[in-house]
């Protein structure tokens, strides 16, 4: 709740001031998620969050690269159509969240260009699901006769509207008969051809003289570099391209292009308002790009590439490569810039502060931080939050692998080494940081121990700048196994439950001399009170992940009192970098 509050979410009151016990309050955000509620996104949600439909992400770069099949299909060896027929949970799930899309865009539709169904008696809703579509509509204009038709096993499960049909089919080779055809967010899962296959039915199933297709799907503004709706279209195609068989969100001159090859003569678009449903999958995005090394192909040029430049060097294929780079000029990860040759003007694609921490080589990178967070491993333990929450369950982590996270480490290498190069991806940037802010933290130490040192990156750094420090690298033994040798670095491997080597500085009190010894903590401190943005948002989030991961939680300054004093510390310092984490200096 203190996340979601602080994302705002929830709101939280307290009746009689500061010092009584919160109270925790709906919000316009958080009466979406209210599963009866009115336009109510819970269903949508869960959909998205799915482990189905989260999984195919990580299958996005090798179709992008264009050796496989999409993502969705490499991933659960069929397409989502296929695989909903063989799975009725995943089924409910695709039409319940669909039924909460028509809850929202029905009435916008209804509210904004009612004349849209003058002079119809007779409506098609292809690919309507449960018919929840058809029923809002024909609810708000009683003189249509709907006609729901989706794939039989879908309107098996369809329950009874009134003035609604049910007819089971295949839109790819008839469609039921009638004054206009209706296709709300159908056509973008699917690509040209067969888009020009459904609408060439449509045509054929509505009469020539004053038949129409109705279409109800996102159009993309590509000038259009706010936020807003205009982000959403652009993360929902890339949704389409993680989760469909080549479907993809449209510009206007796409639709121009599709309607046209199926033998409509005009079209019309009128924009309707909607709510801004956002999807949270930007590092999925980021994930593919840091795997195609789309950013490491622009910072070896030397100069922004063109698209044919990029697809070239990456080994991708265009159309998708461009939808992934489109997106991410949208969000500000790249950059965008005009180049000519004799052929013309051309775009080309330049990195920008936030995309050079994708270069995995760089300075400062985040590349190998990001691949391990969005790993299956690191993901999939997500789905086992809530009975964790619940209490009936053990860690999300080790409800999903069977093992806590450094016992799956510790028989897993690849992950193990994902773990190694995400530390040393955050020592790239806290030791400086410490280094600058803080250096006389480590005035009068001979030696540091560094406990869960990892690959011994954090101590590398450390030892190069504070010279006179001998550094021990200690971590349980497969890790320092594998942990490369540095100067003025010795590897011990071990166990920190059981002992530590001595040192004047490290993480536990019984390990550093009385008289002059310390221990040097970096790590967050949580500041409730601090409702911004910016670093404490992320602090908040480490909280989440280190619940759902481990048996960890970030720590507000009066928790960390009380631990270090439990611990038998008689006093400290904190000190802010600018960083995430703080430098906690405690003494015995």
């Amino acid at each position: 709740m203190r996340f979601l509050v602080h994302r705002r979410v929830f709101g939280e009151t307290r009746a009689g001031g500061e010092e009584c016990s919160a109270s925790y309050t709906l919000t316009p955000i958080s009466h979406l998620l209210v599963r009866d509620g009115q336009q109510s996104m819970a269903a949508l949600v869960l959909l998205v969050c799915s482990p189905t439909m989260l999984g195919s992400w990580h299958a996005l770069s090798a179709y992008v690269r264009g050796g496989e099949a999409p993502a969705f299909l490499a991933s659960h060896g069929d397409d989502l159509w296929g695989y909903a027929a063989g799975n009725p949970a995943h089924s409910k799930l695709i039409n319940d969240a669909m039924a909460c899309n028509a809850s929202m865009v029905v009435p916008a539709i209804v509210d904004g260009c009612t004349g849209v169904f003058d002079g119809l008696a007779t409506v098609v809703d292809v690919g309507g699901g449960n018919g929840t579509t058809l029923q809002t509509l024909v609810k708000a204009i009683p003189w249509i006769n709907g006609i729901n038709f989706d794939l039989p096993h879908v309107i098996d499960a369809a329950p009874k509207h009134d003035g609604v049909e049910h007819v089971g089919g295949d839109m790819f080779l008839s469609i039921p008969k009638a004054d206009a055809v209706f296709m709300k967010r159908v056509l973008h899962d699917w690509g040209d051809e067969d888009c020009i296959r459904i609408l060439r039915n449509c045509k054929e199933a509505i009469p020539e003289d004053k038949g129409k297709v109705i279409i109800v799907e996102a159009v993309i503004v590509e000038e259009d570099r706010s936020r807003g709706l205009s982000d959403v279209r652009l993360m929902l195609d890339m949704v389409m391209m993680a989760q469909t068989n080549n479907g993809k969100e449209r510009t206007e001159a796409e639709w121009k292009s599709l309607l046209s090859a199926a033998g409509f003569s005009r079209y019309t678009i009128k924009p309707i308002p909607a709510v801004q449903s956002r999807y949270g999958t930007d590092p999925l995005v980021l994930k593919c790009a840091i795997e195609l090394g789309i950013a490491d192909a622009i910072e070896v040029a030397g100069r922004p590439m063109t698209l044919d430049e990029l697809s070239a060097t990456t080994g991708c294929a265009q159309a998708p490569l461009y939808g992934i780079m489109r997106f991410l000029v949208h969000r500000h990860v790249f950059g965008e810039t005009c180049t000519s040759d004799d052929s013309g003007d051309l775009a080309s694609y330049a990195l920008t502060p936030l995309s050079r921490l994708l270069v995995r080589d760089g300075q400062n990178s985040m590349a190998e931080l990001v691949l391990f967070e969005t790993s299956p491993v690191m993901l999939t333990p997500w789905h086992a939050l809530s009975s964790y929450v619940r209490g009936g369950a053990p860690t999300p982590f080790l409800a999903s692998h069977g093992d806590d996270v450094w016992g799956h480490a510790t028989g897993n290498p690849e992950h193990s080494k994902l773990i190694n190069d995400a530390m040393a991806c955050d020592a790239s940037i806290v030791v400086p940081a410490i280094v600058n802010g803080c250096i006389g933290v480590f005035d009068g130490l001979a030696t540091v121990v560094d406990v869960g040192g990892g690959n011994g990156a954090t101590l590398h750094m450390l030892v190069k700048a504070c010279p006179w420090i001998k550094g021990i690298n200690f971590d349980v033994p497969h890790v320092v196994d594998a942990a490369p040798e540095h100067n003025g670095i010795e590897h011990i491997g071990g166990d920190m439950f059981l002992t530590i080597p001595k040192a004047d500085a490290v993480l536990m009190k019984e390990a550093i001399p009385e008289d002059r010894g310390k221990v040097i903590i970096v790590d967050a401190v949580v500041v409730e009170e601090d409702r911004s943005g910016g670093l404490n948002d992320v602090r908040l989030m480490l909280d989440i992940l280190m619940m759902i991961h481990t048996n960890g939680k970030e720590r507000t300054e009066a928790e960390w009192k009380s631990l270090l004093t439990a611990a038998g510390f008689s006093r400290r310092t904190i000190t802010s970098i600018p960083t995430v984490q703080s430098v906690i200096e405690a003494y015995p």
